[in-house]
């Protein structure tokens, strides 16, 4: 516990002062060595969240930060690896920085909706994801959370009133998905999931991304047995990649919460 709040104190401390452009003596004596340059550091973090090793992709992300602080393509990329390492808090400072410094970039910033989904700011979230469908209008995925930071503001009721639209995205299931938003019931997605090749890559995925947005659903229904069930068989086999890790992540703050 000591060693994370110091983490915590030293991290922040860096992103208020190198951030903000102020000297930080601190920061300079702890920064990496001058042998490794950011460019490694990147390599380093991606390839440690590609095996899982949400430690090494952290600490990367911290010396990145120590770095290079001020540049926003590492500033994104840390906050990337700090969300799907479940370091929340440090996610969603280093996206609301990164939109202060590239204003025209928030509409791209679907990940920093998540981010402020997590992090309890389910208003903000929602306004993001509203955000991102000026440049992404057919994205399941994006309606689905949209609706659940509306249905934690508020209810259920609105979120259904307030329902995205996001026609005509051909992956599996996320036709099926979005029915169920507005129907409750999640018969056809299990029936389009259960047609595909049995053991096929392409139905391994599609199973997955049923279950992470069957669990979303359920969360938002306030179903919280149903959701933790959910999540719990999404985040099982979830690959590494962005949207697996989310599914961890999500899974591991549905069991923190009191029951």
């Amino acid at each position: 516990m000591k060693t994370e709040i110091a983490r915590w104190t030293f991290v922040t401390f860096v992103l208020l002062n190198t951030c903000l452009g102020l000297n930080s003596t601190k920061a300079q004596e702890a920064a990496p060595p001058a042998s490794i340059s950011t460019s490694d550091l990147r390599a380093q973090a991606l390839s440690s969240l590609n095996s899982g090793n949400y430690k090494a992709a952290v600490e990367a992300a911290d010396a990145m930060i120590r770095l290079s602080a001020a540049d926003t393509r590492t500033m994104r990329l840390a906050a990337d690896v700090y969300l799907r390492s479940g370091e929340i808090d440090f996610a969603v400072q280093l996206f609301d920085r990164f939109v202060e410094m590239e204003p025209k970039q928030l509409p791209e910033m679907w990940q920093r909706g998540i981010a402020l989904y997590f992090a309890g700011e389910y208003e903000k979230a929602a306004k993001q994801f509203e955000e991102h469908r000026v440049v992404n209008p057919h994205d399941v995925e994006n309606a689905a959370w949209h609706y659940l930071c509306v249905a934690k503001a508020s209810s259920p009721d609105k979120a259904n009133k307030l329902l995205l639209p996001a026609p005509n995205d051909a992956r599996a299931p996320m036709e099926e998905i979005m029915k169920m938003l507005t129907t409750g019931s999640v018969d056809a997605i299990n029936e389009r999931v259960n047609a595909m090749p049995v053991d096929s890559a392409r139905r391994k995925e599609a199973a997955f991304y049923a279950d992470l947005y069957m669990g979303l659903y359920f969360d938002a229904q306030g179903e919280q047995n149903k959701a933790k069930q959910f999540l719990a068989r999404s985040a099982e086999d979830a690959p590494h990649h962005y949207m697996g890790d989310v599914a961890r992540v999500y899974a591991k703050l549905l069991n923190k919460e009191p029951k």
